[in-house]
């Protein structure tokens, strides 16, 4: 496949979102992947899986946090009745893998609260593994040293790359914010809670991975390692405390502890 080093997008007008879908070589399409694709009308248990190993507390990963309801993906955050893990969450990973060379998009709204509403790809461990992230978000920090600020950090995708072999692991980090989206772009200065946005990975080869913001190119990150593995698609939503956690009041609240996927849409790249 000849390398793409200029991107050239194909925008496409939906009716919820404008998507930016990179343009397929001479000599190929973009071919959607179902197993990969939802558009949640219900959670497909034949697609997805409860994923539930724990992150430190007072994460708590637990299969009633997840569900489907008028064709959203949502992942609640709640109190949980632990002095330890006190915080009880969820995690929903693709029964399907998919490598290189591909495309996948979704339309998510972060809750409001301090932790990470995240869209992105894995297979490993801790020790082993390769992972891209697609969008790590935290709409709402608490702690007032978070390296971007708490100003700033509502509106910025955090996207990444890990690959660990023998518990090193190397890492190549991109940022891109909605407060640099151009001037017409309905999402410009939005925080990631307050509006869906939509978010994408062009996995073009065994190291160069290209992040879409709503419609827009916004940069891109290259392994130091080659990719090896096919990789699952991951969302979950998760606390931590480099940026704060939540607060308690907050987990009580409905209107706000919720993070939700509208639709998950995934291409592989196939020769015509």
């Amino acid at each position: 496949m000849p390398k793409i080093f200029v991107l050239l997008f194909s925008l496409i007008l939906a009716s919820t979102a404008l998507l930016a879908q990179p343009e397929a070589p001479k000599g190929y399409h973009w071919e959607k992947v179902d197993a990969l694709s939802d558009e949640f009308s219900k959670l497909d248990e034949d697609k997805w899986n409860y994923s539930l190993w724990n992150y430190t507390p007072p994460n708590i990963m637990m299969k009633s946090q997840a569900n489907a309801e008028n064709g959203k993906l949502c992942i609640k955050a709640e109190l949980h009745d632990d002095t330890i893990r006190w915080m009880k969450t969820c995690r929903i990973m693709s029964k399907a893998q998919i490598s290189y060379p591909m495309y996948t998009e979704c339309r998510m709204k972060a809750a409001d609260i301090s932790a990470y509403n995240t869209y992105w790809l894995n297979n490993g461990n801790s020790r082993d593994r390769n992972e891209i992230d697609i969008c790590e978000n935290n709409a709402n920090p608490t702690n007032p040293k978070t390296k971007h600020g708490l100003k700033d950090f509502p509106y910025i995708m955090q996207s990444n790359i890990h690959h660990a072999v023998d518990s090193v692991n190397l890492r190549s980090p991109s940022y891109a914010s909605t407060r640099h989206l151009s001037k017409d772009n309905k999402n410009k200065d939005k925080n990631f809670h307050e509006s869906y946005h939509t978010m994408g990975l062009y996995w073009e080869d065994d190291r160069k991975c290209h992040w879409f913001l709503d419609g827009e190119y916004v940069g891109f990150s290259s392994s130091k390692r080659p990719f090896t593995r096919e990789l699952n698609i991951i969302f979950d939503l998760w606390s931590n405390s480099w940026d704060g956690f939540p607060t308690k009041e907050s987990l009580k609240d409905d209107s706000r502890n919720t993070m939700y996927v509208d639709w998950i849409h995934t291409f592989k790249l196939m020769k015509d």
